[in-house]
């Protein structure tokens, strides 16, 4: 099996209490942006880039860094993602996922080489569009014990 190594970020605006998402090009679904951690970076820089180079937005990461303040962020958790490619092999990705907001009123550009759609949806708006289950979870998550 091989192994992928990604980092990605649930960003909630907090005003508006809603969550960005894009639709993947590959797998048609609404998803967090995010990506492959490259040679040389830290999972935290990783998700950042990601998300700017997705939506076109800067975020600021949220959560406690520990046991030390210049340790890195904790993230919200560590998914396995697993799918099997066109030859037949199964990859696994391990999804190093933060929680985020925006850091400015930055206009959302679509990536379109990565992405078909982009946009913001409320916790209700959720249950009409076509996402995994666990984004539905995270963000009531986020917003239960972060942004409140």
């Amino acid at each position: 099996m091989i192994r992928h190594f990604c980092a990605s970020a649930f960003i909630i605006d907090p005003y508006t209490k809603k969550i960005l998402l894009v639709k993947h090009k590959k797998n048609g679904k609404w998803t967090q942006p995010g990506g492959h951690i490259e040679g040389n970076e830290t999972p935290e820089e990783a998700a950042i880039r990601e998300v700017y180079e997705e939506t076109g937005l800067r975020v600021r990461l949220l959560g406690e860094r520990f046991p030390r303040e210049d340790d890195f962020i904790r993230p919200l958790g560590i998914q396995k993602n697993r799918r099997t490619v066109s030859d037949g092999e199964t990859h696994m990705h391990v999804d190093i996922i933060y929680a985020a907001i925006p850091n400015d009123d930055s206009k959302l550009v679509l990536n379109t080489q990565e992405s078909d759609d982009i946009g913001w949806f409320s916790r209700e708006e959720l249950e009409y569009i076509d996402c995994f289950p666990d984004i539905k979870i995270t963000m009531d998550y986020i917003l239960r014990n972060i942004i409140k």
